[in-house]
């Protein structure tokens, strides 16, 4: 599942700041958003219009609750992913800026075989943010240290 126009894994949050769940866009509770429940909650949300796409372009345009689960957890890995690059951009200045890109190539490398691992293994994909939140620093380190040394 994908949706058109988000920044690659892109967010459900009101303006206020309330974070919208699964079951407040699944309106007739089929454990599935169809276009027409998602296009209603983002007229009343007031948010730009998306559009819900199939990966593999069957135009079933239905998001399952896990679909729903793993899009917030992407959500939250790409704000920590966000993060990371702007301390790239101060850590890689100078005579290291030559270094930034491939440090930034290696780091979304990591988000993707992370995130592709976790569904790997199984686990419960609910603590998938939380852990890459954890993780994520430690490996920039590890970059980090590959490319400037001890300092």
């Amino acid at each position: 599942m994908s949706i058109n126009g988000v920044y690659q894994f892109g967010s459900l949050t009101t303006k206020s700041g309330r974070v919208i769940n699964f079951d407040d866009i699944d309106l007739d509770k089929d454990g599935k958003i169809s276009q027409q429940e998602f296009n209603f909650i983002q007229k009343e949300l007031g948010m730009d219009t998306l559009e819900l796409t199939d990966e593999k372009q069957k135009g079933e345009k239905k998001v399952t609750d896990y679909e729903y689960v793993l899009w917030s957890q992407e959500s939250q890995m790409q704000d920590e992913f966000d993060k990371i690059c702007t301390q790239v951009a101060k850590d890689f200045i100078g005579a290291n800026a030559q270094y930034s890109s491939q440090v930034l190539k290696e780091l979304r490398q990591f988000l993707k075989d992370y995130k592709q691992s976790y569904i790997d293994e199984n686990k419960t994909i609910i603590g998938m943010a939380d852990s890459f939140r954890e993780e994520l620093p430690k490996k920039y380190e590890e970059i980090k240290q590959e490319y400037l040394g001890q300092n």
